[in-house]
C-alpha cells in the first residue's frame, strides 16, 4: 500500500478503527486523541518525505498527543523512510 492511499484509508476509518490500525504498529491512541488528529491528516504532505516534517506541524502534533508520542512516532516515520 502507497502512502496515499494509507491516508485516505485512515480518513475513511471509524475511529475504532484507527485505533486498531494505530495499535498493530505499536501505537497507543485514544479515541480522543484520534479526533483531534483527524484534521491534520490533510496537512500532510508526500514531500515530506524529502523535505522533511515541518516544525510547525511537529508542534502541533505535540499539542495533541504530548512530547513523548510524538517524539515515537518521528523516530518510526525516520526508521520508515530510511528502507
Amino acid at each position: 500500500m502507497d502512502f496515499v492511499q494509507f491516508l485516505n484509508e485512515v480518513k475513511m476509518s471509524s475511529d475504532r478503527e484507527v485505533q486498531s490500525i494505530a495499535s498493530s504498529y505499536g501505537v497507543d491512541f485514544s479515541i480522543s486523541e484520534i479526533r483531534a488528529l483527524r484534521p491534520l491528516l490533510d496537512d500532510i504532505s508526500f514531500h515530506w518525505i524529502f523535505t522533511g516534517i515541518p516544525d510547525s506541524f511537529v508542534y502541533k502534533v505535540q499539542q495533541v498527543i504530548g512530547a513523548s508520542k510524538t517524539d515515537d512516532l518521528l523516530k518510526m516515520y525516520i526508521n520508515a523512510t530510511r528502507r
